[in-house]
């Protein structure tokens, strides 16, 4: 058997092979096990939302970010964050005096 035709073998045989592990993967994503990622139920309803906690991280970075203008007042550095929180967080949010659109 001549060289060319040794590559030639060799070549098909790695492309069967790498069909064949394709197809092997493939296989085992669109089985109807139920540790499958398709049969995992969604979750429904409304999620609780710890309202005091995301205003204390929101007090929090506020107060780290006035510390560190204190601290190097002549950096020239202005910092903005947008924060969107959720509807029924709006009133705490309004006690502790933080904005709210």
């Amino acid at each position: 058997m001549s060289a060319r035709r040794w590559i030639i073998a060799v070549w098909a045989g790695l492309c069967l092979a790498g069909i064949a592990t394709s197809s092997a993967l493939n296989a085992g994503t669109h089985t109807d096990k139920p540790e499958s990622p398709t049969e995992k139920p969604l979750p429904t309803g409304a999620y609780s939302v710890d309202c005091q906690a995301l205003a204390d991280d929101i007090e929090q970075a506020r107060a780290e970010a006035e510390r560190a203008r204190q601290e190097e007042p002549l950096k020239g550095r202005a910092t903005a964050k947008t924060v969107w929180v959720p509807e029924e967080c709006a009133d705490e949010l309004e006690d502790r005096g933080l904005k709210t659109r």
